[in-house]
């Protein structure tokens, strides 16, 4: 399966089950990382984790929302496979422990649901 089926997979067993829902839509969206700790509202959107590799001056990363707790350091991420794609609703903390903090990117697709 390539990551295209893969994504398109994960959204609609996401979507699955919601009464309101009828369709979703997916879209790319790149978050930088100003701070070692950030939060971001998701609104009604659920975003999967699309990121390649995660740069190697992390010691961790950890991805916590109303749904998901995700913690990895980058030689753990390079890795996995599908684990990789994780799914954060509602809300997303982020923290990375650093030596010396960098900004970095954070790759996503945004799940926007449609409702009937």
């Amino acid at each position: 399966m390539n990551t295209s089926e893969l994504l398109h997979t994960i959204a609609k067993d996401r979507i699955d089950g919601l009464r309101t829902i009828d369709s979703f839509q997916l879209k790319s969206f790149v978050l930088q990382v100003k701070t070692s700790r950030m939060s971001i509202n998701l609104k009604n959107d659920m975003w999967i984790l699309n990121t390649k590799a995660l740069p190697v001056a992390i010691n961790e990363l950890e991805i916590v929302s109303s749904d998901n707790v995700f913690t990895v350091s980058p030689t753990d991420y390079d890795l996995m496979d599908e684990f990789r794609y994780q799914v954060f609703t509602d809300y997303m903390d982020i923290k990375t422990d650093m030596d010396n903090f960098q900004p970095f990117r954070l790759e996503f697709i945004k799940i926007i649901p449609h409702r009937k």
